[in-house]
């Protein structure tokens, strides 16, 4: 199997996309729940524009720079701020009545948040594997299964089209494949494949995480 196939299986088969509260929330969602993943998820949508930018200073190829710049100019809107990935869900949350002045971060994003900050900060081809294989092409599949539930909950109660779900996966489509092509035109040597691989592994162990704080909360209620 090549680089890029391995990747994609790592992500596949990763216990992330088994985490107990996304299995349970496919099977039925409510409200609260969607309220919940959004209000957490919008910490992380203003990390990824910086995990970018940390990336495209960690190199001096200008073409990879060229590639995730792209990426980046497509998550701010490019140019319009209203089109921007962060404004796009703080608008939905927005809609869905959501309190900003109550809005704080769970402990487990936050430590998603840091441990991501880390991997880039080990080097250009570790955030590589972070950002391309451990979150562009993870949100499509994560990020699917949340988009399913929230089609069923619509049926139920009175809500708005979920453009926010449609703008993330339909750029990460492309975005995946753009940093896919990437990984295989820049990582040539044993020595970069293999820390694109980590930066993958450990990136998809920190989105773990997350899902352990809306869990948390779950226990809570209980």
């Amino acid at each position: 199997m090549n680089l890029i196939g391995m990747l994609k299986r790592e992500v596949e088969t990763h216990s992330v996309l088994q985490a107990k509260w996304l299995k349970e929330r496919n099977i039925k969602m409510s409200f609260d729940d969607l309220i919940l993943w959004l209000s957490q998820e919008y910490f992380v949508s203003i990390g990824f524009v910086d995990w970018f930018l940390l990336v495209a200073a960690n190199t001096r190829d200008q073409k990879a720079k060229i590639v995730l710049v792209e990426n980046i100019w497509e998550e701010l809107g490019e140019g319009k701020i209203s089109e921007t990935h962060v404004s796009i869900l703080i608008n939905f949350l927005e809609q869905l009545g959501f309190d900003f002045s109550k809005h704080q971060i769970l402990p487990e994003t936050k430590t998603y948040l840091e441990k991501m900050k880390s991997v880039i900060d080990l080097g250009f081809y570790y955030g590589l594997g972070a950002l391309g294989p451990a979150n562009e092409y993870l949100l499509k599949l994560e990020y699917s299964q949340i988009a399913n539930a929230y089609q069923q909950l619509k049926k139920e109660l009175n809500l708005p089209e979920g453009k926010f779900f449609q703008v993330n996966l339909d750029a990460d489509e492309g975005h995946s494949k753009r940093l896919f092509d990437l990984i295989e035109a820049v990582c040539l040597t044993d020595e970069s494949k293999k820390q694109v691989m980590e930066g993958n592994r450990l990136a998809l162990d920190a989105r773990e995480d997350f899902y352990l704080g809306l869990s948390r909360l779950d226990e809570g209620k209980h």
